[in-house]
């Protein structure tokens, strides 16, 4: 293998975005073991998304991480960012970030090579890499698939390997979402739930989740429920957890992404959007009931595993790739029903031998 010692990896985003990314910090540590590796990396604008190294903090999968200034305007700051790269004396540069088009490719390539950094791999230059792919089965390659084929230089990944996926949560962490658990009343088998989102063309309403818990609870009054989320969610939280007839407990705010993952862990079961906590759960193996609005390419985002259950928005505008719904106020989500996210999660619970008692 390339006898790199200092590696850049460019790669943005927060959390969702860093879980997925998973299985290529893994392949690059596997493949440079001793090498010391950095991250490029922005803090998310929103407040309450969580930046990557908060994600992989602890894991070994990096050493050191720079700040990416998200919007690179001005030329001053472009090469400020520049004297900061090449005082790093990188071998190596391993581009993960999303595929934006060909311009930005060849834009990305030719920083880094202005950099110094003599040796690039992973940008995406081939169409399959630009444009999300299709399936025979009429799904899109999920993201993980497209990344880990920008890597393919580097060696075979095998998604279906819970290895690929691990976030190497210390004992540390594991003691604390012990901890926090032991905090409430929470028993297992419990739930878990993330009821926000950072995009609104996502939100499935307040409403939706109140009416989802009060009929839920009718099936599983002995059952304990759990939500994480943001500190900002805690209010709509507190509100919905109200109508829960069992056990009850709010950490939105709480914990960090490694813990939350440590307490998802644990769970039987997570409910919720599209987000990043639903890519913690998978992560960690725990099955889920997600909501996916028809705003991205159907796939390309869904959780890792095979027991997962997937209610997709009706194709009203089927990947428009907006952040907020301008044109029919949110009807592709809200196209889906409580009564097929209930029927849904009884069906998990059953295949997880949790019957409902009512």
């Amino acid at each position: 293998m390339n006898p790199a010692k200092r590696i850049l990896i460019y790669r943005l985003g927060s959390l969702g975005d860093t879980v997925v990314a998973l299985p290529c910090f893994h392949l690059i540590r596997r493949a440079f073991p001793s090498a010391h590796i950095s991250i490029l990396t922005n803090r998310p604008v929103q407040a309450k998304a969580a930046p990557l190294t908060s994600v992989l903090a602890n894991s070994g999968l990096f050493d050191q991480a720079l700040d990416y200034p998200i919007e690179l305007r001005h030329f001053g700051e472009i090469s400020k960012l520049r004297h900061r790269l090449r005082a790093g004396k990188f071998d190596l540069v391993i581009h993960l970030s999303a595929a934006r088009g060909l311009w930005k490719s060849v834009r990305d390539y030719s920083f880094f090579r202005w950099c110094g950094i003599p040796k690039i791999i992973g940008i995406p230059f081939r169409r399959e890499d630009l444009q999300v792919v299709q399936t025979e089965g009429g799904l899109y390659e999920a993201e993980s698939v497209r990344l880990t084929r920008r890597l393919r230089h580097l060696g075979e990944v095998n998604l279906g390997d819970s290895n690929s996926w691990d976030l190497r949560l210390t004992p540390e962490e594991k003691s604390e979402a012990g901890r926090l658990l032991g905090k409430t009343e929470i028993v297992s088998p419990f739930i878990a739930i993330s009821l926000g989102t950072k995009l609104s063309v996502k939100d499935w309403t307040p409403e939706n989740w109140k009416l989802l818990l009060t009929q839920l609870s009718n099936f599983y009054p002995r059952l304990s429920i759990l939500a994480l989320g943001a500190e900002d969610e805690r209010g709509m939280v507190d509100s919905s957890l109200a109508l829960w007839k069992g056990t009850a407990a709010n950490l939105c705010g709480k914990t960090s992404p490694r813990v939350s993952a440590a307490i998802l862990e644990k769970a039987a079961l997570f409910v919720g959007h599209d987000s990043g906590p639903m890519h913690l759960a998978a992560a960690v193996g725990t099955p889920c009931v997600a909501l996916f609005a028809a705003h991205a390419a159907r796939g390309q985002w869904f959780p890792r595993g095979e027991r997962n259950r997937i209610l997709v928005a009706e194709k009203l505008c089927s990947a428009c790739s907006a952040s907020a719904c301008r044109q029919i106020n949110r009807k592709c989500i809200l196209s889906i029903t409580v009564a097929e996210v209930l029927e849904t999660i009884k069906e998990q619970l059953a295949s997880l031998s949790l019957a409902a008692t009512s």
